[in-house]
């Protein structure tokens, strides 16, 4: 029986032994890309998610590294294209069109980058002009915690858990440079973000809840923002939103949302009616500069689809819906610099 019991347990561990701080899973020498994409691997299992692992170390990956399927409906399933970057420095926009194109190729429903660092501008800009989710370092944090609080309540449950930490060893692996450090407040360029971030942090105090991720994790930020519920029903289809949460949040969370989102709908469309109305006088430049009629330029319909989206290289300007591409050889560079000044 003892034998049986042994075999039962060796056979359901997890062969992985997960990092117990970031700084671990950046500095310790066990870690690497391959290990980093186990790492997702497991936590989006441990959540009950079917998930495939594609390709293998060293081969290519056709864009995705996992694939997540969990099921919505009855013969629905949401399928989510991971790509998982292991990094020190700024994703480009290189990985993020490779992401694109796994789309279609493996029948994915939403598409996700996942980070240890962060996104550099223009990657940032396609990333959200494609719907692709973005997880930065911190987020990457809270999947640690995450792991730790499933341990520590397998642990108080059973008295054994099958998830196993690497033994508190950090080496540094690049000691000639520093330690990646991740703020928190990586989404300065969103005031909606930092917004949920304080909010979070006076729920938190309110009700005693520790740590912060307990309350809601940026993750679900993210699809908050995204989501955008109007109402409590709405808030609770939200993954990561049960019953309880709303109870107790779903008040100040709509409520912040509400009085946010009149403000940041006049202040974006005027600037985009501001832009939109230097493109047309634009145009008439770069016609006659150029011996092309306006039309052949860009329409009137084509300027605004270019107010709202503001390209900023010449990959993103062939992605505005409309744009005639012959026309980025011809004036892209100057338009694009034109729209930088302007926004």
């Amino acid at each position: 029986m003892n034998i049986l019991n042994e075999l039962i347990k060796e056979t359901s561990k997890i062969d992985f032994k997960f990092p117990k701080s970031f700084d671990q899973l950046m500095n310790s020498k066990y870690y690497d890309y391959d290990k980093f994409e186990w790492f997702l691997y497991y936590v989006f299992k441990m959540d009950g998610s079917s998930v495939q692992k594609v390709g293998k170390k060293g081969q290519g990956d056709g864009g995705a590294d996992l694939i997540v399927s969990s099921k919505i409906t009855d013969g629905e399933y949401r399928r989510i294209g991971i790509q998982a970057k292991y990094w020190k420095n700024k994703v480009g926009s290189g990985p993020i069109n490779q992401l694109a194109s796994a789309k279609n190729r493996h029948d994915l429903t939403d598409l996700w980058i996942v980070t240890t660092s962060d996104l550099t501008t223009d990657a940032k800009e396609i990333a959200e002009a494609l719907d692709i989710k973005i997880l930065r370092g911190a987020d990457v944090k809270n999947l640690i915690e995450h792991v730790k609080s499933i341990y520590e309540k397998e642990i108080e449950t059973n008295g054994q858990s099958s998830i196993e930490f690497l033994e508190e060893d950090i080496k540094p692996k690049f000691e000639k440079t520093k330690k990646v450090e991740v703020s928190d407040e990586d989404e300065k360029d969103l005031p909606i973000v930092k917004a949920f971030k304080e909010l979070r942090t006076e729920l938190a105090k309110k009700h005693k809840i520790y740590p912060l991720y307990m309350v809601y994790n940026n993750a679900m930020i993210d699809d908050v923002i995204k989501e955008n519920p109007k109402t409590k029903e709405e808030l609770l289809k939200i993954k990561g939103f049960g019953q309880q949460k709303v109870d107790l949040f779903g008040e100040d969370i709509l409520k912040l949302l509400n009085s946010n989102q009149e403000k940041t709908n006049t202040i974006s469309l005027d600037k985009e009616q501001e832009l939109y109305e230097k493109l047309i006088v634009e145009r008439i430049r770069i016609a006659k500069f150029n011996k092309l009629t306006e039309s052949d330029v860009y329409t009137d319909q084509v300027a605004k689809n270019l107010s709202k989206m503001k390209p900023r290289t010449k990959e993103h300007l062939e992605k505005i819906y409309g744009f005639n591409k012959k026309n980025i050889d011809i004036f892209g560079e100057y338009l694009i610099n034109f729209i930088s000044k302007n926004v």
